[in-house]
């Protein structure tokens, strides 16, 4: 009998200390590119980045044929770059999120700044990036 109310007693304190350890190891409100879990989240990143002047973090995830528009028209990747280059990015707040994953892809729209914005990941063996964003008011 001793033995059970012993196995009891280590398998509550177990339980509890499992239950008490999952409120303290919180998943961080703002992960490394490495660490992020969702596109919502890559999408903050690459905003921070560009805010941080980052720029190989910004072009390593953004790919080859990555493709912008605004009102303005139509950019490619290297126009894209420059035109971030030269403007200087506070704490952009992004509201309203949905991400919508489609497989291998996944569109996430928001507003920010009053403007409305739409960006097209896609996962590839280096991990996710950007292919095409579009901004309009």
């Amino acid at each position: 009998m001793k033995s059970q109310s012993l196995f009891a007693l280590v398998l509550a304190v177990a339980l509890l200390s499992a239950a008490h350890s999952q409120s303290i190891w919180k998943e961080s409100k703002n992960p490394g590119w490495k660490a992020a879990t969702g596109v919502e989240q890559y999408e903050r990143l690459m905003w921070k980045a560009v805010k941080d002047k980052d720029w190989l973090a910004v072009e390593s995830h953004m790919a080859s044929n990555f493709v912008y528009q605004d009102g303005s028209g139509t950019k490619d990747k290297a126009q894209r770059l420059a035109d971030l280059k030269s403007v200087s990015i506070g704490d952009e707040a992004i509201s309203e999120p949905v991400v919508i994953p489609s497989g291998d892809h996944a569109i996430v729209t928001y507003r920010m700044n009053g403007n409305k914005v739409m960006s097209v990941w896609q996962q590839q063996k280096s991990g996710w990036v950007m292919v095409a964003m579009a901004i309009s008011k």
